[in-house]
This record gives structure tokens, sequence and C-alpha cells, in this order.
């Protein structure tokens, strides 16, 4: 039986996860320790203090009683957890359509192309450090590109990644990338559109020695991958979209990944990499949903 998708298409181009809503956000906050965040508020609040008198505790007194209240009654179940939206409550598998937007019922059936792309800024003011903004938006505005020639680059999709464990500031971001194939890849890199950061890098590489750049290439054949995702939301290769042709209008249209991983081979990881067509294989474990 062939795999279900959980998605239905869209006639759109949808933009990939890197642009979400909160892009910004935790990069900003990467940007100073703890802390300097603390003191920076302390200031703050002594400053109101001076102005208002004591009433400029209220405020932060507000917030903090709504918050508490807000976060008992979510747990409660009485409003809405948003931490909740978007989850998938059920085990589904990224897939690749083929060009009619079939997926079949064989796992992995495509080459995949992960293409990681980084960088981190050394400076003693971090992101504010210079050339590390303009680096941030070109790199945004390839994505964007990436995004608006989606068939003509094999692109899939891309996401968002801040390296947090390493040091307690200044992080390195990455960009992790998926494409059809190597050609897509190359062709983009040698395209007008990556033309103008590459000159920029060659410029300024030799007098901005604190900002760092990294790639990393991994080509990944056919029944060499595989992805499970329960009770999530959509990440990695499962927020990514294929243009397909629509069978019945033969226009282009967009095919999310996600598929039903509930039953079949694609319960346990063997299946999920075509090692396996059993969907039982896993019967004599102790538990009931392998993964």
């Amino acid at each position: 039986m062939d795999f279900v998708p959980i998605l239905e298409r869209t006639s759109s181009k949808t933009r990939s996860a890197f642009a979400g809503p909160a892009r910004g956000a935790p990069f900003f906050r990467d940007a100073f320790t703890t802390t300097t965040w603390l003191a920076m508020g302390a200031l703050a609040q002594a400053a109101l203090i001076l102005i208002a008198g004591r009433v400029a505790m209220v405020p932060a007194l507000a917030y903090i009683i709504f918050q508490s209240a807000n976060t008992g009654l979510q747990i409660q179940g009485i409003t809405k957890n948003p931490n909740m939206d978007g989850v998938i409550l059920k085990k589904v598998s990224a897939q690749l359509p083929d060009s009619t937007g079939k997926f079949g019922s064989k796992a992995a059936n495509r080459d995949l192309v992960v293409f990681h792309i980084g960088a981190r800024c050394n400076h003693p003011l971090g992101l504010f450090g210079p050339g590390f903004k303009e680096m941030g938006e070109m790199f945004a505005q390839m994505v964007k590109d990436l995004e608006q020639h989606k068939s003509e680059f094999g692109f899939f999709g891309a996401t968002s990644w801040l390296n947090a464990s390493e040091r307690g500031t200044s992080n390195e971001t990455m960009v992790c990338c998926y494409f059809d194939n190597v050609e897509g890849l190359h062709a983009f890199a040698h395209s007008k559109y990556h033309q103008g950061a590459w000159n920029w890098w060659n410029k300024n590489y030799k007098s901005h020695p604190h900002l760092s750049i990294y790639h990393e290439t991994y080509q990944v054949p056919k029944g060499g991958w595989e992805t499970i995702y329960v009770n999530s939301h959509r990440s990695g290769l499962g927020t990514a979209t294929v243009p397909i042709k629509d069978e019945e209008t033969g226009e282009e249209v967009y095919a999310s990944t996600l598929v039903d991983a509930s039953k079949g081979v694609l319960r346990t990881s063997a299946g999920r990499m075509a090692r396996s067509l059993k969907a039982d294989e896993h019967k004599d474990l102790q538990y009931a949903a392998p993964y």
C-alpha cells in the first residue's frame, strides 16, 4: 500500500522553516550572557524606581502574576497551550514523493543531499560585530532565492539552528538545507544568487578575521536515510515541500514530505531505510510500537 500523506498539497511556494516567526529572537538573546541580561534589567528597573518610585514595581509584579496564572491554567487544560500549536499527534515520517506527488510503498526511495552552512562571529560585540549583519542578510536572501527557484535547484527546504552548547554567548548559527541532488546545489553555488555573497566574502574576509563560515555536504543514497517524528511539530526534513506536477491541471504544486508512519514498513527503522519489508519484524519485542 502506498504511503498516506498527512498534509494537503499547496499551490503557492511556502516559506521554509528557516523563516519562522521567531527566527531572530534566539540569536538576539544569544548576543549577551545571562549575567549581562540580568544586569541590564536591574539597571532599567532601578531607573524606573528613581523616576516613578515604588509604583515602578507594579508592571513587573503584574507580569509575573499573569504568567504564573496563565501557566497554571494551561497545565489544567483550561486555556490553550501555545507550545502545542502545529504539533502532529501521531507517528509520521518524511518521505520524498515522485514528480507526480506519489509516495509509493518503498521508503527512502530517492537520493538526498543534506547541506549545512554556518557562521559565527568572534568579535567582542558578538552579532553586532563588523560584517556579521551583512552576512546574516545575505544568508536570508539566498534562502529566499532558493525558495523562489525550488525546481531549478532541486531545493526542498531549510531549517535554522543555533549551537548553544559550545559557549555562553555568540554561538555559531547554522542553516540545514535539503536538496534533490548535488548538481542542483552546485548550480546554485555558481548562480547569480550566490555570486554577490561570494564576492563580498572574498573582499572582506581578511579585514574581518573575527567572522567564521563553514559548510558540510552529505550526499545520501536512497535507502541510506530515515526519519521519524512522534507527537512532534514539523522539523528537519519534515518541514520540506517538494515541487510536483498536478496530474489534473498540469500546474506545479508543492507536496509536504510527511506521511503516516503508524503502520506498515515505516513503523521500524529498518523499514524506513528500505532494509526490511516486514511490518511486524519486531513483534517479539516487549513494546508495541518500535522506533
